[in-house]
């Protein structure tokens, strides 16, 4: 470069300007070439890393619809226990066949957090007595109606209507 101001005639002075000038910037450019070398390697590595995390993140998310999925099954679960203990109980209780679903339904309807299903099933019982104890089914003849002298024949409705009042 030197010898390139030379051939143009400059003096030595200016000539060592230009070269003392175009050292620094030399100097300068190599420290700038290191710091773009260090961030280009800092990309690379939070490249690597961002790519790390995302695979953790699949595998978190993975687990996470694994865990709902063992979770719905344990509440179906539960909940099919539940059940199967109030089926149990309502076998035991005394409950007319023919209102058993009806009954289930009913005292289910009365658990909740602080009252469970058996005391829901006493409860019941003691307000609804007619659900409860062994059907009897009374045959009923037609009589005459007292007074008229016309024959009254008891109904369906009217023998479903006694065995709900207990008589």
């Amino acid at each position: 470069m030197r010898e390139f101001l030379k051939d143009l005639n400059l003096d030595q002075e200016i000539i060592d300007k230009i070269m003392k000038e175009m050292g620094t910037k030399v100097e300068d450019s190599k420290g700038k070439d290191e710091k773009i070398t260090d961030l280009e390697a800092k990309i690379v590595d939070l490249k690597r890393e961002n790519k790390a995390l995302k695979t953790d993140n699949n595998k978190l998310n993975l687990t996470i619809e694994d865990n709902n999925k063992s979770l719905e099954n344990l509440q179906n679960l539960t909940n099919e226990n539940k059940n199967l203990k109030a089926e149990i109980q309502m076998s035991g209780s005394g409950v007319k066949k023919e209102f058993s679903k009806f009954v289930m339904s009913e005292v289910m309807s009365q658990v909740d957090d602080k009252t469970d299903f058996e005391t829901a099933l006493e409860n019941y019982k003691k307000d609804n007595s007619q659900y409860f104890g062994e059907t009897v089914v009374k045959k009923v003849q037609s009589s005459p109606s007292v007074g008229t002298g016309e024959n009254h024949q008891t109904t369906t409705s009217d023998i479903m209507n006694n065995i709900l009042r207990g008589k």
